[in-house]
């Protein structure tokens, strides 16, 4: 009987080792930012071309203003880089001003559970022109138009060079994800 207990007994500990390493690798995951890899396991399958609406500020610079555009992407990344390097051309109609600087680059762009983070250059802090509405402004004005054109994007998390940055330009907390401010069409912050 014990000849046949220890080939059971070993077979037993190798199928709950392997069983253990099964759930602990399901369920633990690397804490903080997604590497662009990871943001991209759950492509979703969008149209290729998208009637958007992007936020720029008004001629007053006290609110967003809404400027729609078509924009054309092959995937979700792609989709909201896209939407996010109209943003930065700034807009076409002359009754808005640009919120974000001529020169900020696109760096990555990447979703995960409901959050896009948005990787910039540091022109985005760089070249700014300062003051609190401005940044307020500018910062919203990229969140509102992820946020509010696509019903996955519950939140957006701006990153400058791939960290975790304060603020743009020392007034706004970008250091977790934001969600969309509406409100600020009408040129309300609270």
């Amino acid at each position: 009987m014990k000849r046949y207990l220890t080939p059971v007994i070993l077979i037993l500990l190798g199928l709950a080792v392997v069983y253990g390493a099964f759930l602990f690798g399901k369920h633990t995951k690397p804490a903080g930012i997604p590497t662009p890899e990871e943001g991209t396991a759950g492509i979703l399958s969008l149209p290729q071309t998208r009637e958007v609406d992007l936020y720029f500020a008004d001629l007053t610079g006290q609110r967003l203003s809404i400027e729609r555009r078509e924009v054309t992407g092959e995937n979700r990344e792609d989709l909201y880089e896209r939407v996010v390097e109209e943003l930065l051309r700034g807009p076409v109609d002359e009754t808005r001003l640009r919120t974000l600087p001529e020169t900020t680059q696109v760096r990555t762009i990447y979703y995960q559970n409901g959050t896009v983070w948005v990787d910039l250059d540091s022109a985005v802090r760089d070249e700014h022109p300062g003051g609190t509405w401005t940044e307020v402004l500018a910062v919203y004005s990229i969140v509102n138009t992820l946020v509010e054109n696509f019903p996955d994007v519950e939140e957006v998390q701006i990153l400058i060079e791939g960290s975790e940055s304060e603020t743009l330009a020392g007034h706004v907390d970008i250091r977790g994800p934001l969600m969309s401010r509406l409100q600020l069409l009408a040129g309300d912050w609270e």
